[in-house]
């Protein structure tokens, strides 16, 4: 049988439940299990790790485990809150994970839109800045915000305002803040090997955000595999001919995602 179960940790009590981690370990025999830590969307705003739960019952066959993580949400606890409550937890997992049976030196990072933004930002920032951390074979997201700028600025023109809320600054206000937030301004030669998806209809998070961040990947010779999805709009959701969301639940290029986990975390490249 390969159903996960579940147990939760407070791993930051000062932060209540958002400070708890949901651990799904698959139902297979095995001591210490490969994880990927599953960070959730919401436009920085809205949100908590059950935006994930679709997750583990995907990833159980595989042997691998899932980590679904909460963290404050903005404007009330504007950026760096949101980073910061991940680091916690990576710290966390690098010292505590093996006691509940996952493997520190097989990790991997998820997320989608905002949730993929933090991802990439703990991939490009918390690498190359040599934060404490289970050992990041490799990350993958959809439709993230890959540049805090640019996505401002399309913020406004569309008047959605995340980004502002989020960094609570302009670029022009802050320019640093917009810089430390900015997965495209830390990227590094040393990346783990890199997934992306998009939709090329996203009126959310523009697409050419991450055509950008990939040839700047590219540039510095890292590992990448991007797709896009013609048609389709801000989602990580497969849908049929008609536009509906495929049911059973769906990821958008779920066997080409599934593949790069079983490479990165069960194959051993990184």
């Amino acid at each position: 049988m390969s159903d996960p179960s579940c147990h939760i940790v407070s791993v930051h009590p000062e932060l209540g439940v958002r400070g708890d981690l949901h651990i799904y370990l698959p139902s297979v025999e095995g001591a210490s299990f490969p994880f990927v830590l599953g960070v959730h969307g919401g436009a920085w705003r809205s949100g908590d790790q059950a935006a994930l739960n679709y997750m583990p019952p995907k990833l159980a066959p595989l042997g691998v485990a899932v980590v679904l993580v909460s963290y404050r949400l903005a404007p009330a606890h504007p950026f760096p809150a949101a980073y910061e409550d991940l680091l916690h937890v990576l710290r966390w997992l690098k010292e505590h994970g093996s006691e509940h049976s996952l493997d520190p030196s097989r990790c991997l990072l998820f997320g989608a839109s905002a949730g993929g933004h933090l991802a990439m930002l703990l991939a490009t920032r918390a690498i190359k800045e040599n934060h404490a951390s289970p050992t990041i074979r490799g990350v993958a997201q959809y439709c993230g915000i890959m540049d805090t700028v640019a996505q401002y600025a399309w913020d406004e023109q569309i008047k959605h305002f995340m980004t502002r809320d989020f960094l609570q600054a302009s670029p022009e206000s802050n320019p640093g803040i917009f810089n430390a937030a900015s997965p495209l301004a830390h990227v590094h030669p040393h990346m783990p090997p890199v997934w992306m998806a998009h939709g090329m209809a996203d009126r959310t998070v523009p697409l050419e955000q991450s055509q950008v961040m990939v040839e700047r990947l590219r540039a510095l010779g890292n590992d990448v595999v991007y797709l896009e999805a013609c048609g389709l709009s801000h989602t990580s959701r497969e849908v049929d001919a008609s536009g509906k969301p495929v049911e059973p639940f769906e990821l958008l290029f779920e066997r080409d995602l599934l593949r790069f986990v079983e490479r990165t975390l069960l194959h051993g490249k990184t």
